[in-house]
């Protein structure tokens, strides 16, 4: 399955670039994470409460960022398993300035097996690009704070 999408942050590209590498903010941005530990340079381990659909469970997986480019580009690769299925992927990550902020472009492939396969393609589509917002919501907040933290000081 193929997902893309994009998303424009407030904040500028070097901001958002640190933020999308930082574990801290990486987190508290994933959708129904409850652990996330760095196992390898750039490698880490999570465990999140996720629904896709009527699908809903407790998936164990492993994120890597590959192939940086310093507040340009990444690719990340990710799968995960649960009682409900599994997944693997792959996205690239491109980051451009827009103005006085930051567009952000993605394009993954995904592969999903078990009950979430059995979802339908729309359905996961769909799920897929509500998860992306939700995360690019949450590090832009985060950003933010961080930064307005910044300047308070």
């Amino acid at each position: 399955m193929r997902v893309d999408g994009e998303h424009r942050f407030d904040l500028s590209r070097s901001v958002m670039w640190e933020h999308l590498l930082n574990p801290e903010s990486l987190q508290g941005a994933i959708p129904g994470c409850t652990a996330f530990e760095e196992v390898a340079p750039e490698t880490w381990e999570l465990t999140a409460q996720v629904g896709v659909g009527p699908v809903r469970g407790t998936f164990t997986g492993r994120v890597e960022l590959r192939d940086r480019e310093p507040e340009s580009r990444y690719t990340l690769i990710a799968s995960g398993q649960g009682r409900p299925g599994g997944g693997q992927g792959e996205a690239v990550i491109n980051l451009t300035d827009d103005g006085d902020g930051t567009h952000l472009r993605y394009e993954a492939d995904v592969t999903v097996r078990g009950a979430i396969a059995r979802v339908g393609g729309r359905l996961l589509t769909a799920s897929a690009r509500t998860m992306a917002r939700q995360f690019f919501d949450a590090i832009e907040k985060e950003a933010k704070t961080a930064t307005e933290r910044s300047a308070a000081r």
